[in-house]
């Protein structure tokens, strides 16, 4: 799918903080870089994502920039997971792969080892979704997930994401073509008068 952002489609925030109880996604900052430490090396992570496999402080420095520049080019959206009140970078969510038409993206994240099962991927991903639903008149974000991981196939679920199918070859990482078990969420219908301008 070739990737850009189309006119009649918002342009992506320079900055964005969202908020919801005890959750704030913000943007990362590059004095974030530490944060990246727990997760270079692991394997869900690295293999489908360009958070460096080794750690150091000029690379996570150079991810945080390519994120960065990312939003600004209009290719990606990524935002820091963090607690509400304190500054520390639980992990990471993101929209990516936008379509033609502005319609349809991605949804990816990861969080760090200390962070997971406590419902923060749910929320951070509810957040973010429910942003791009509303504010990017997103009609569909798409969320590909490997066919043997449970936590991400629950958390697609709380989502209310529908499970499509397994897309075979989906990805390609590690030196090989992966397949997926695709899930969506869909946004609600445009009013008439935008739905007929984007047509």
């Amino acid at each position: 799918m070739r990737v850009i952002i189309a006119s009649e489609m918002p342009a992506l925030p320079e900055s964005l903080t969202l908020h919801h109880d005890e959750i704030v996604l913000r943007d990362w900052r590059e004095d974030d870089a530490p944060a990246l430490e727990p997760v270079c090396g692991d394997v869900d992570v690295c293999r489908f994502t360009s958070v460096p496999w080794t750690y150091s402080p000029q690379d996570a420095r150079g991810w945080i920039r390519r994120i960065q520049r990312a939003r600004s080019t209009g290719t990606g959206l990524a935002l820091a997971i963090t607690r509400a009140g304190q500054n520390q970078a639980l992990g990471n969510v993101n929209l990516v792969r936008f379509s033609e038409d502005g319609r349809q993206a991605a949804l990816g994240y990861w969080l760090v080892p200390a962070a997971r099962e406590q419902g923060l991927a749910v929320t951070a991903a509810r957040m973010l979704s429910s942003w791009g639903f509303e504010q990017m008149a997103l009609a569909r974000i798409e969320l590909a997930i490997l066919p043997d991981n449970t936590a991400s196939h629950h958390v697609a679920l709380r989502l209310g994401a529908t499970r499509e199918g397994v897309r075979p070859d989906s990805h390609k990482a590690a030196g090989r073509t992966w397949d997926m078990v695709i899930y969506a969420l869909h946004g609600p219908p445009l009013p008439a008068q935008r739905s007929a301008a984007l047509s």
